[in-house]
């Protein structure tokens, strides 16, 4: 049988190298066409770098960038008649798988520019100051605490016995909807929140309300049968008008609003310590509405893949009217100089925890920073460490060097005060296997990015000298080496780490996803 059918034996054998050399092309055109089409997106490491409640993907593959890297190597290493065609070819392949996923089911939304994302972040910031003048006790921190308890146990306890004791912080229409049709064989755990963000604050009738965006994501188990999911959710949240806002304890531990005992709730709930019937929103704030913006399965396979990093070229979002926040945080504490807080703040903090988390985190001695970070924050990233250790997988970080550090926004509530920072750094990020062998990554050549990181602490702790050692509990200045899961010091036998001593980080978010 002839190889080339098609073609006469002369015309074959004065173009032996040329028909060799198009088959070869065929067969690369081919092979790049699969990996257009069916390889995934690649995704982050780092502990800032997306690892906070997705996969590590920002939602923008940064695809586009190397496929214009093949494109010049083609055009540079093959022949016109060659690259030409096959340029065009990869070129429409692309555009094709673009177009076919922004037609898919899945939740695709560009993202929105720097003035969109200002003009947002000043009419939020107006509507919780607003919110503050009715209410002096609300507390932007508190609440966004309150959030993840109620998210977290909400899943939690989500088709089980005790789903009954959040039943006071659920509107009807969330109950009703919440227990019917329950699969007593489905469970949800390894709940993982990253983001959570005020999107508005308004009122309706008798109530007021808030909306957040919450991004995470959690393993669903059905008959056996796990599947990790994303989330992006809106929770809407609402409260009788003329209501003050709780103490830090009870918003923290969902206590009963009535007599601040646990929560122990009847199934009609009423309290079972003080016996008060609690009815959703009319002493604390309880979710009327529930909306899934965006969902998707994903597997924590491929930690060792990498993509380009996202808005390291953005503008920083900065505060609207900062200085007057800077005024008043400046007179809170009777500094005679913000520049020189401002300096202390950035070398003895910002630095040191941001070198001392990435330390961690290399070396996968996660809980020698329990006592610097909140709870949600270290729970995110224990999760993100252990499906490395299950892939037999270490992130490293080397010669991580700061550049720069930005105020982005400053809060002071009566609770609780808090600093966010955007941090601009780079260093050697890369994966190895058990071998220690790279195999994603790059240990030669640095990585540049920023991140937004915010710190709280209780309003009113003043520069306590345990406050910038890194290594002792800032309550009684034994050493860190006993804090446990919990960041409960064994020495004094105090939590540390919701900031009543000193400074901890509460959270870190990339820069295409911060909006102040």
């Amino acid at each position: 049988m002839r190889k080339y059918p098609f073609l006469n034996k002369k015309f074959i054998e004065n173009n032996k190298k040329t028909i060799k050399f198009l088959s070869y092309s065929v067969v690369i055109s081919v092979i790049f066409l699969i990996a257009f089409l069916f390889i995934p997106d690649l995704m982050y490491s780092r502990p800032g770098g997306g690892h906070s409640y997705s996969s590590g993907s920002s939602g923008n593959s940064g695809g586009g960038d190397g496929i214009a890297n093949l494109i010049i190597w083609i055009l540079l290493s093959l022949s016109p008649e060659i690259s030409i065609p096959l340029v065009i070819l990869i070129i429409v392949v692309y555009y094709y798988k673009n177009k076919r996923k922004s037609g898919s089911k899945q939740t695709i939304s560009s993202s929105p520019t720097y003035q969109n994302k200002s003009n947002e972040y000043q009419r939020a910031e107006n509507q919780i100051d607003n919110l503050k003048n009715s209410d002096p006790n609300f507390s932007k921190t508190l609440f966004l605490d309150f959030v993840s308890s109620l998210y977290n146990k909400y899943y939690t306890y989500f088709g089980k016995s005790e789903f009954k004791n959040i039943k006071p912080f659920l509107f009807k229409n969330i109950w009703d909807n919440s227990t019917k049709n329950i699969n007593q064989q489905s469970s949800i755990n390894e709940i993982v929140i990253g983001n959570i963000n005020i999107i508005s604050v308004f009122e309706g009738g008798d109530y007021t309300s808030i909306a957040v965006d919450i991004k995470s994501n959690y393993t669903k188990s059905i008959a056996g049968k796990s599947t990790r999911h994303i989330l992006t959710e809106r929770w809407q949240f609402s409260r009788k008008k003329g209501i003050f806002s709780l103490e830090p304890d009870s918003m923290r531990d969902l206590k009963c609003p009535n007599c601040g005992a646990a929560s122990n709730f009847t199934d009609a709930g009423k309290c079972e310590y003080c016996e008060t019937f609690i009815e959703a929103g009319t002493m604390q704030w309880s979710v009327n509405n529930i909306s899934i913006l965006a969902q998707e399965t994903f597997s924590t396979k491929g930690l060792a893949h990498y993509e380009q990093e996202i808005g390291t070229d953005y503008p920083t979002i900065i505060q609207p009217a900062i200085g007057n926040y800077i005024a008043k945080f400046t007179s809170n504490h009777n500094l005679v100089n913000w520049d020189t807080f401002w300096t202390d703040f950035t070398d003895n903090i910002a630095v040191n925890y941001f070198t001392e988390i990435y330390k961690a985190w290399s070396s996968k001695q996660w809980n020698n920073i329990r006592h610097l970070v909140s709870d949600r924050l270290y729970e995110s990233y224990s999760f993100w460490l252990s499906a490395y250790q299950k892939e037999n997988l270490t992130n490293k970080l080397d010669n991580i060097q700061i550049k720069r550090i930005d105020m982005s926004a400053i809060d002071v509530d009566k609770f609780y005060e808090s600093f966010t920072v955007r941090i601009y750094a780079s260093c050697m990020d890369y994966v190895v296997n058990k071998e220690g062998k790279v195999i994603g990554g790059s240990k030669k050549n640095p990585r540049l990015f920023s991140e937004y990181w915010t710190f709280i602490r209780r309003t009113g702790v003043e520069n306590k000298k345990q406050e910038f050692s890194l290594h002792n509990c800032p309550n009684c200045g034994a050493p860190a080496d006993k804090m446990g899961q919990a960041a409960v010091c064994e020495y004094c036998n105090t939590k540390i780490s919701n900031g009543d001593f000193s400074w901890i980080l509460a959270s870190i978010v990339q820069d295409e996803e911060y909006t102040g």
